[in-house]
């Protein structure tokens, strides 16, 4: 009797073990230089036990993001994971081309470096690894983060039923997907990079994926949220064989603002982890964008079940979170413990 005694009473007092967070990420991987330094600390949160990655889609056109998103999960020790390249030409609206949206000025010799060949024909379409992945995974419990263009999400939602499920790509998201954590907007109203390269993109997702119409919940981070949390990888650490050192080497800075790593970690950690606050959300309401200029507004007048999402801790407690090269205890002051090179 004592003994069970015991046990109940441990059994009643334990700490509860948070579950991993199954978390897919989407991301455009050209142009700016940000994700090498956001990459790096998804992978340690995986390493944590925080976020179980499912899979990474690259939503550029860029032949080349795919292969950076792999060579940062071989860095990381995490290769054999699902990869998937947005093998069509979009976004390819007047915006994109004149911001030249899918171009790179670093992926090049990022992947020359660390794996040459590789190229985006050497990986699944974007929308066969959601719809594989997605198919998998128990109700309501994937979470999306997508930090680039709307390509892969817009072309997954249009996906009708096939061998891989039953269901079609909004059955899916409708099923399996706890929320949709977005990088991009000027809120409550204003014009940001990403809406801007993908104007038809995000105007037709936010119109589709509403509350109204079945969908799990849009938090959205701003492009003010981030502007002045900076990360970037320890100065000693070796370009020949650190890739955030090396991609940050090659855009002439030593440090980055964190836009998307905030969309990652409230995937992550939600509004508040062990204790201090992140995030605090908006009142439920809808976003729009224009489809031809990126402009986007928000309002609550209609409950769409989007948030916006304002930080609540200050920069320096993120960048502190984040950053190898300004402080010795974030993520990215820390080496993977393992490496790998496999393809």
């Amino acid at each position: 009797m004592r003994v069970w005694i015991a046990l109940c009473f441990l059994l009643l007092f334990r700490t509860p073990v948070s579950a991993q967070q199954r978390l897919i990420y989407d991301d455009d991987c050209s142009q700016d230089v940000d994700c090498v330094a956001t990459l790096p600390i998804l992978h340690a949160l995986a390493d944590r036990g925080e976020i179980k990655i499912l899979a990474m889609v690259a939503n550029s056109a860029n032949p080349l993001s795919a292969p950076t998103l792999k060579l940062f999960a071989n860095y990381a020790g995490h290769p054999q994971m699902p990869f998937g390249a947005n093998q069509s030409r979009d976004p390819s609206n007047a915006l994109c081309r004149k911001n030249a949206c899918n171009e790179s000025q670093w992926t090049e010799k990022l992947v020359v470096r660390f794996d040459p060949g590789d190229t985006r024909s050497h990986y699944p379409d974007c929308v066969e690894v959601y719809r594989s992945t997605l198919s998998k995974q128990p109700p309501h419990s994937v979470a999306i983060v997508a930090t680039g263009f709307a390509t892969c999400l817009n072309r997954l939602l249009a996906s009708p039923a096939d061998a891989v499920s039953p269901l079609s790509g909004a059955e899916l998201i409708k099923q399996k997907v706890k929320l949709l954590s977005v990088m991009g907007g000027k809120y409550p109203a204003g014009t940001e990079w990403n809406f801007e390269c993908d104007a038809p993109g995000f105007h037709a997702l936010f119109a589709q994926w509403t509350r109204q119409h079945g969908y799990p919940p849009v938090y959205l981070n701003g492009f003010a949220n981030g502007l002045y949390i900076l990360a970037g990888a320890p100065a000693k650490a070796s370009p020949a064989v650190n890739p955030t050192r090396y991609g940050l080497q090659l855009a002439k800075t030593d440090q980055r603002p964190m836009w998307d790593m905030l969309s990652a970690l409230f995937a992550a950690r939600g509004l508040a982890y062990q204790g201090t606050t992140y995030f605090t959300q908006s009142a439920p309401g809808t976003v729009t964008v224009d489809a031809t200029t990126g402009a986007d507004r928000w309002s609550t007048a209609v409950d769409s079940g989007h948030y916006v999402l304002t930080n609540a801790a200050s920069n320096e407690t993120f960048s502190a979170l984040f950053d190898g090269y300004a402080h010795t205890t974030g993520f990215l002051a820390k080496e993977p413990a393992t490496t790998s090179t496999k393809k």
